[in-house]
């Protein structure tokens, strides 16, 4: 029961992230290739690749992406996009299949 309270609040979480980037319902396969890059980064830090585990990463990395004077904003255009943002994509698409 609690992992399910835990689970739910994190897939929120992502969803959360999802709307502030404006994410793509089905990226590119350009945009994809890309976060497929991040993705070997996202697994070596949050070991265990679940929703509670990516959507912690997310919170930190934004708040230390914050403080270095990055926003979370809509992207409207993915191939112009701040490494930070498709970095964020990229968990949040990783919360997607490990939902």
């Amino acid at each position: 029961m609690e992992w399910d309270l835990l689970s739910a609040g994190a897939r929120l979480a992502l969803d959360q992230w999802e709307r502030r980037l404006g994410a793509p319902a089905a990226p590119e396969p350009g945009l994809v290739a890309v976060m497929d890059q991040h993705g070997a980064r996202i697994r070596a830090a949050v070991g265990a690749v679940n929703v509670v585990n990516l959507a912690a990463y997310a919170d930190g990395v934004a708040d230390v992406a914050a403080r270095r004077g990055w926003e979370a904003s809509a992207v409207g255009d993915w191939r112009r996009a701040p490494w930070i943002s498709v970095h964020l994509l990229a968990v949040c698409l990783m919360g997607r299949a490990a939902s």
